[in-house]
């Protein structure tokens, strides 16, 4: 027998380098966008100091992400990674500093699904603009809703995890010493590192392969395994609804104002095929000194052999 679903807490989260009482007035009237709208819910903005405090207490008995949060000296992804912590932790609705919202929490989640949701998520990207006509298709993460402490959000946690160290391990660099590229940080933390849990984690818990396909321009909310998915409407912004081809019908419980200024300090980087030219370059190079250093060896070797 499956014991009830604890209630989603009555909590908003967001990250930002100053306090509420410093921050500049167009992010204030976002903040009250969330507090008028939702006077039953406590509002917390966690400071840079903020986080790290709330991990060290929250994560006393976890020292791998105590570690590996204190170590990362990229703010952003920091950003990424304690939202992801404060939804496991404590569960709730965390929202990026430049999200303003729409809707009250309370009607975010149609009636017919509250009792067996657990994650909520929205559609940011469902369309054929990719290159050459490829699909884009992609998870918002500047808004997310959980209750406390579910799988799902431990499976998130450990796949971004993996993918800092992958990424410091391809950089050859230490964590506090990992920067990123643009779309790097988006795959590697951000959107991206959703989208790929959220297929990964459905296709196990289903015993099916779960795709985009599986959402892709759907018109109302489906819920697999406990992850409730809205559609594009809800979360995404009005470019991206009008993009998939969808209308903007008033549906819309977030706006995303784009006052993030993290992209300005993370270069878009090289392309694909750039980043692939670099990677055969340095197998040449490193193939080369290894048969320079062979030959070294083996003249060395030789020359013994004609000393004697």
């Amino acid at each position: 027998m499956n014991l009830p679903l604890e209630d989603f807490p009555k909590r908003i989260w967001t990250t930002g380098p100053l306090s509420p009482m410093r921050i500049k007035k167009d992010a204030a009237d976002r903040v009250r966008t969330w507090t008028d709208l939702n006077p039953e819910y406590r509002y917390e903005l966690l400071t840079d100091g903020g986080a790290e405090t709330y991990v060290k207490k929250k994560f006393l008995d976890d020292s791998r992400i105590v570690d590996i949060y204190m170590a990362l000296g990229d703010f952003i992804l920091r950003a990424d990674l304690i939202r992801y912590l404060v939804l496991l932790k404590d569960g709730g609705v965390y929202n990026d500093l430049d999200v303003g919202c729409n809707i009250p929490i309370d009607q975010w989640i149609p009636s017919m699904f509250k009792d067996d949701t657990s994650v909520v998520v929205g559609i940011e990207a469902d369309n054929n603009f990719g290159k050459g006509g490829s699909k884009i298709f992609g998870f918002v993460n500047w808004t997310l809703m959980a209750r406390r402490d579910q799988p799902f959000m431990r499976y998130l946690i450990d796949h971004v995890i993996r993918n800092l160290h992958q990424a410091a391990s391809k950089h050859n660099k230490s964590l506090g010493d990992l920067r990123l590229y643009r779309q790097e940080v988006l795959d590697v933390t951000g959107p991206g590192a959703l989208t790929q849990t959220v297929f990964q984690f459905l296709s196990e818990q289903t015993q099916t392969t779960v795709t985009a396909q599986n959402f892709t321009k759907m018109k109302q909310p489906r819920l697999i395994k406990g992850i409730l998915v809205l559609p594009i409407n809800t979360f995404g912004a009005g470019h991206q609804v009008q993009w998939s081809g969808a209308e903007e019908d008033g549906s819309a419980l977030v706006h995303h104002y784009f006052a993030g200024s993290w992209k300005g300090s993370h270069p878009e980087g090289p392309s694909e095929e750039e980043m692939k030219e670099a990677e055969e370059e340095k197998k040449e190079e490193e193939k080369n000194a290894k048969q320079k250093e062979e030959k070294k060896k083996k003249q060395g070797e030789q020359k013994k052999i004609k000393d004697k």
